[in-house]
């Protein structure tokens, strides 16, 4: 078995080699060493080193979860038979009182809320049907620098070695730990037979809802996704139209049966504070798109991965999606979310959100109704 790369393309910009401990061999680890040139690293779930007497080191604030360094055996602990060999043991659950420290094996505990390189190896040993320890070693250029993943791809290509995203490992993680927490009758002036459902939810730690109205008369469930809009959905914003779709798809929710998943990614996933802001850019000429740039961010931020789960929480696989956004459905698609149809769902245009819709059909793709709109 080879070697893989997991690279971490959101938070340390780091490319790491992995394999899993119980197969890790003098071969393997040789070339890891050689080609990654970072630091050696056994991974495994904390709680599991701290039953065996393995004890954390001090830090001042170290993300990484460093426990004490570790050898097994009589020798110096260094050459690549013995460092592979102290590896073996770690998987094979020894107690600390087996192996001399300090030593020249790290150790890394895995947490349940982080998700870094560690927790990402852990998981992926797991995954693959090994022990849940994972060797790592970050990959440094021909300068010493860890950040460089043209580098990492060249080197992937070269050795033709995968390279897996640790954020597509964590949507694996979370498939199984995502489910329906509540749920309870919702009347409301639309419909006096709407449930709420909210859910227990690692992946973004959100809180985000559900409504849904059963039957679905027409056996495959109506769909609106609905990016929480604070300033449309509550106060009735003429800046853009949110607050009329939300109610026109409770509408038609209500009358054929369906579920509309309101996501707390507020102004495309910049936040309440910072949409102010880009509203304070449009006001000063910028379109949507630019002011989301002006500040830093993508033009779109949202991610609808947490639909996904929802539906898959509900036990839904085909839907009609009311929606004139592409991505959404594209990305439900992708997570393997059936598309039965696809219903555009139009606010009212007026003279505040003329520009700003005119830029997400011209700009982001959005299929909208805008003759004569400039």
């Amino acid at each position: 078995m080879k070697p893989y790369i997991l690279i971490d393309k959101k938070n340390e910009l780091e490319g790491d080699f992995f394999i899993p401990a119980q197969i890790c061999d003098e071969k393997i680890l040789n070339f890891i060493i050689e080609k990654g040139k970072g630091l050696l690293c056994v991974s495994a779930h904390e709680d599991d080193l701290l039953k065996r007497g393995f004890f954390k080191l001090p830090s001042n604030g170290s993300k990484t979860n460093f426990f004490i360094t570790v050898d097994y055996g009589k020798g110096t602990g260094i050459s690549i038979s013995e460092r592979c060999n102290t590896i073996q043991k770690i998987s094979e659950g020894l107690s600390i009182k087996d192996f001399v420290y300090p030593g020249h094996v790290n150790v890394l505990g895995a947490k349940e809320k982080r998700w870094g390189h560690t927790e990402a190896s852990v998981f992926f040993s797991e995954h693959l049907g090994y022990k849940p320890y994972g060797v790592i070693i970050e990959i440094l250029n021909s300068n010493g620098d860890s950040h460089d993943f043209e580098y990492i791809l060249e080197l992937s290509k070269k050795n033709k070695l995968e390279i897996i995203d640790i954020e597509d490992l964590y949507k694996e993680y979370v498939k199984k730990r995502f489910s329906i927490d509540t749920s309870v009758k919702l009347p409301t002036a639309i419909d006096e037979d709407f449930d709420i459902y909210t859910f227990k939810n690692p992946y973004d730690s959100r809180e985000h809802i559900a409504i849904v109205k059963r039957p679905f008369k027409e056996s495959i469930p109506y769909l609106r996704i609905h990016s929480e809009c604070a300033t449309g959905d509550i106060f009735h914003s003429l800046r853009c139209d949110c607050g009329e779709q939300l109610e026109n798809s409770l509408k038609i929710i209500s009358k054929k049966g369906g579920v509309l998943i309101y996501l707390r990614q507020e102004g495309r996933g910049i936040g309440l504070n910072n949409k102010v802001k880009a509203y304070k850019l449009q006001d000063e000429g910028y379109d949507t798109v630019e002011a989301n740039l002006k500040l830093g961010f993508k033009d779109d931020e949202r991610d609808y991965f947490a639909a996904y789960l929802i539906l898959k929480a509900l036990k839904i696989n085909e839907v009609k999606i009311l929606t004139n956004n592409p991505k959404k459905y594209e990305d439900l698609k992708r997570y393997g979310i059936k598309i039965k149809e696809i219903v555009n769902i139009y606010g009212k245009v007026n003279k505040y959100n003329k520009k700003y819709l005119f830029t997400k059909a011209k700009k982001m793709k959005h299929n909208l109704k805008l003759e004569g709109v400039e």
